[in-house]
């Protein structure tokens, strides 16, 4: 079941990139390749992939059973769920040729499914704490400071709301706030109901 989960994330990042070196323009391979892992459904999906990875090749190590931790494992599963309830709502369905429309299906949603799934089915859920979720906005916070701090050099920024020089400092700031804000009560709301499934 791992490797399967596996080889469908890993599949997912292949296309999505191939994707982007299609419509990369005037870009360098090498350009579009550093954009494409500048997004961050990208970077959620592949920590989605290193996690099944782990789960699949590494089973003993000590990195495996820090991955298995129900904690962990749920904040890896929450951070890909709201990639893909995020993009559907922000961005709606698009209009995309076929091979857009898969590629932007697997990692969105594909992915997303399949992690819920296997969280759901084998994850042990009754040791989740609340207390864990200050930890949980280590990631996108972490990813918001790169891509502000990268964005000033660059003028890329992958999401709109990032984006300091149209909007403004204080704007980015306010709309981190307001991301964190949700991401907590967002998490909240996962933590329990992982523990109401952790009682059946």
């Amino acid at each position: 079941m791992d490797f399967v989960l596996f080889l469908i994330t890993a599949l997912a990042l292949i296309i999505s990139l191939i994707r982007e070196i299609r419509k990369r323009g005037h870009d360098s391979i090498g350009v579009v390749v550093w954009k494409y892992f500048s997004y961050y459904t990208t970077l959620s999906n592949l920590l989605v992939l290193i996690w099944f990875a782990a789960l699949t090749f590494w089973p003993e190590h000590s990195v495996t059973q820090f991955a298995k931790n129900p904690n962990v494992a749920t904040a890896i599963t929450f951070y890909i769920v709201t990639v893909g309830i995020a993009n559907y709502l922000i961005y709606g369905w698009l209009k995309l040729s076929l091979f857009e429309r898969i590629s932007d299906l697997l990692v969105h949603a594909v992915t997303p499914v399949i992690t819920l799934s296997y969280w759901f089915f084998f994850v042990e859920k009754t040791q989740l704490q609340y207390s864990n979720l200050g930890y949980w906005l280590i990631f996108p916070l972490t990813y918001a400071a790169y891509t502000m701090s990268h964005g000033k050099w660059t003028e890329f920024y992958p999401y709109e709301f990032t984006n300091v020089q149209a909007l403004g400092l204080n704007r980015v700031l306010l709309n981190g706030l307001v991301l964190s804000i949700s991401l907590l009560v967002g998490g909240a709301l996962f933590i329990f109901l992982g523990k109401m499934l952790g009682k059946f």
